[in-house]
């Protein structure tokens, strides 16, 4: 089957936001799985998604883009804040990010991005001057509009593997070795998520996320989405790569 990538949907300039295109191999797959990102995937181009014995593998031409199979999450969701918690997260993490973003024009963390463009989330803690020291929990808001849903009552699921991406890799930076990640760049490596429920549209869906640890290159974040009501959403884990 084919899969083709939007240049809306971008996470660095020239490739797919990773959580999004995850999202769109996991709409195919159709249930809970874990997609991992080996080259960068390109943008307005046909890819082709194969099975191959256990797993599905996307494919541009002879390059191997991405490899995804079903899994079960099992880590526990991280804890709850309310909408206007999340929204004070929100603002901590785009006043201390807008400044030195990376990748500005990110279709889910770019603030150069105009609003029902982009998804805008800007993800931090609930105070900047924390114990650098500890793990802190991250959150953002997002209220995903009628454009993200082709029924126009739900969102589209790859949406909500977007919106699980780039919220997991910024709580690296409010984690326990904040200081050795301090300034460098982070990319997508794997992704796993469980969705309970999409959210409707229009509905107010809080983010939370926390950073897990670090192993080499790699850098582990775990991320969980809720309703205003408290209903876990979606859950999930990312695996991250530090780009010297």
């Amino acid at each position: 089957m084919e899969i083709f990538i939007n240049k809306r949907f971008n996470g660095p300039p020239n490739s797919g936001n990773g959580g999004y295109v995850a999202g769109l191999i996991a709409k195919e797959i159709g249930k809970c799985c874990e997609v991992k990102l080996v080259a960068p995937p390109p943008l307005e181009k046909k890819l082709l998604l194969k099975k191959s014995n256990e797993n599905y593998e996307l494919y541009d031409g002879k390059t191997l883009v991405c490899i995804a199979n079903t899994t079960t999450v099992d880590n526990d969701p991280c804890e709850f804040v309310s909408f206007s918690d999340a929204l004070l997260g929100s603002k901590n993490g785009l006043s201390k990010f807008e400044p030195i973003h990376a990748m500005p024009d990110c279709f889910v963390c770019g603030p150069n991005r105009k609003e029902g463009d982009g998804l805008r989330l800007f993800t931090g803690p609930q105070d900047l001057d924390s114990n650098p020291s500890e793990d802190d929990l991250v959150s953002t808001t997002w209220v995903p509009d009628k454009g993200l849903s082709s029924d126009g009552k739900h969102i589209n699921s790859e949406y909500l593997w977007s919106a699980m991406d780039c919220p997991s890799g910024w709580s690296a930076h409010f984690g326990r070795h904040r200081n050795e990640l301090e300034g460098q760049l982070v990319v997508l490596g794997k992704l796993a998520v469980e969705i309970i429920r999409v959210p409707r549209v229009e509905e107010k869906c809080i983010i939370t996320a926390k950073y897990s640890d670090k192993s080499g290159r790699k850098v582990l974040t775990n991320i969980s989405m809720y309703s205003a009501e408290q209903e876990l959403l979606a859950n999930g884990n990312a695996t991250w790569i530090l780009i010297s």
